[in-house]
């Protein structure tokens, strides 16, 4: 296995009010170490640094972390570089260095899988990878108890004759988020429901207050949001190297950092936590990535999602600002790139992370066309796509590939259908919930009961606190439902959207979870 040093052009905590920075992480480029000492350094598969965070939940999480070394210059002889375990007094400087209260992560919470010894090969300036596996409980049913650990970690070999850590998998353990109220996840075959929220305005945690009450049925309540996705990342190019990689705002980068306070209680909730990414208006884009970039991009991708601990990514292909790409030397905009990048991202990912597509204008109109896309069937390789057409200046558009002859069917926006893309796996609406109300809103009336069992996708745009909808809009979310439920009785008992406050610390919704950092 190929090992890398990952260079970072972007410190990975930024504090409100900094200008944007990237997390960058480019695989092919290797540091100049040929002036310095002969020295090993262990490195992790997940982190571009010296600091390995993981989060567990007490009693039954663990993690599994690739482990492997690095040397300045090829061994001239074979050697072996040990690993080993620091002491209390290692994690004792570390508390004071970081102003945070460790305790060394005591033995049977963690395993190395093959061994804490590794062969530097003669010529080799990198040695294979071992597993090391963190746990939260082990299997004699020991439970180790929320708080912050830490497993110092450095090497010795023939360059290196002290064991000056250099590796810290900083763990915190953590009580599973538990919702006072036991709400449940609503997954009824009526109804998938994906949100669009935007850190620069609200806390993810704002998706946990969607709740679809029975109002017959006082002890029926189900949460809403199956796919909540995180705004804003985009497509970042470094003039300098030439690389592509995937760049998280200022905003979304501190929810993320602080994924533990802010994202898992939405993760275990039961909801999917995604990112989306979009084109990043430098003239670059999806759509005119060579190959090395498509690997690179692919490669950032996976590593920030990893690191995070996300769910997954959606990608919108909007604000890449093609018109500029020629006289800024970028290649032209073509059919092939994006399909080769939505299948190098499904390899990257795994079949375990959520991979969705938002079908919007140009970029993805060619998505029918196996010709057009080289062979690939973009909808064999992603999870769901949906509508992209959520204007604040139009009534709600049903978009439906399937369906384009039909008269409720948007002529405004006409597509196709995704070549591989089981209809049931698109979303035909895309509701803006920042609009005003108006009578246009929901034209629903024309629409053929029939038709929904091709799609039960509704994706709604950048949530917002109900109460703020009432105030400054309409509460478009429950608006939409209820219309969508009196024209079809598709919600059975006259279940409704309603908002329950399971923090006592917020008086009003207004504003509910809005941005404190």
């Amino acid at each position: 296995m190929k090992k890398n040093i990952f260079i970072i052009m972007a410190a990975a905590f930024l504090t409100a009010g900094c200008q944007d920075q990237e997390i960058q992480y480019y695989p092919s480029a290797l540091q100049d170490l040929s002036d310095k000492p002969a020295a090993i350094t262990l490195h992790a598969e997940r982190s571009a640094d010296n600091v390995v965070k993981v989060v567990l939940r007490k009693g039954d999480g663990f993690t599994t972390c690739g482990l492997y070394a690095d040397a300045t210059h090829p061994a001239t002889e074979e050697q072996i570089v040990q690993i080993n375990i620091g002491d209390e007094e290692t994690v004792a400087a570390y508390s004071k260095k970081t102003g945070v209260e460790y305790k060394l992560l005591p033995e049977p919470f963690y395993k190395f899988f093959e061994s804490q010894a590794l062969d530097l090969h003669e010529g080799s300036t990198s040695t294979a990878v071992t597993r090391l596996r963190l746990f939260a409980a082990n299997p004699l049913d020991n439970v180790l108890e929320a708080g912050r650990y830490l497993l110092p970690l450095s090497v010795s070999s023939l360059w290196n004759d002290s064991s000056a850590g250099n590796l810290y998998i900083d763990v915190t353990v953590r009580e599973a988020y538990r919702d006072p109220d036991g709400y449940e996840l609503y997954k009824g075959e009526d109804m998938f429901t994906v949100f669009y929220l935007n850190t620069a305005v609200f806390d993810p945690r704002l998706a946990n207050d969607f709740i679809l009450e029975n109002m017959r049925d006082k002890n029926y309540h189900r949460g809403l949001g199956n796919i909540v996705n995180l705004r804003q990342a985009s497509l970042y190019y470094d003039s300098k190297l030439g690389k592509v990689s995937m760049k998280l705002n200022n905003d979304l980068r501190y929810v993320l950092e602080h994924f533990t306070e802010r994202v898992l209680p939405v993760q275990e909730s039961g909801r999917k936590v995604c990112v989306c990414i979009d084109g990043g208006a430098q003239g670059i884009g999806f759509c005119n990535l060579t190959d090395e970039q498509i690997g690179d991009f692919a490669k950032s991708v996976k590593k920030i999602v990893e690191h995070y601990g996300l769910d997954g990514v959606n990608l919108w292909d909007r604000n890449a600002n093609y018109a500029v790409a020629e006289e800024k030397g970028f290649p032209k905009v073509n059919t092939t790139s994006y399909p080769k990048l939505i299948k190098a991202l499904r390899e990257a990912l795994g079949q375990n992370k959520l991979l969705t597509v938002t079908d919007h204008e140009e970029p993805t109109e060619y998505f029918w066309d196996t010709q057009a896309t080289g062979g690939i069937k973009v909808g064999e390789f992603i999870d769901y796509a949906w509508s992209g057409y959520c204007g604040s200046d139009e009534p709600v558009q049903i978009v439906d590939p399937w369906h384009q002859e039909l008269s409720f069917v948007s002529k405004l926006h006409p597509r196709k259908p995704f070549a591989g893309l089981n209809p049931r796996r698109y979303g035909i609406t895309n509701v803006t919930c920042y609009r005003k109300q108006d009578e246009s809103l929901f034209s629903l009336e024309q629409y053929d009961k029939s038709v929904l069992t091709d799609s039960n996708i509704f994706v709604f745009y950048d949530v917002r606190s109900i109460l703020q909808d009432a105030y400054e809009g309409a509460n478009i979310i429950d608006s939409f439902i209820e219309a969508w439920h009196n024209n079809y009785d598709l919600l059975l008992n006259s279940k409704r959207l309603t908002n329950f406050d399971f923090t006592p610390s917020h008086p009003t919704n207004y504003n509910k979870w809005g941005k404190d950092w």
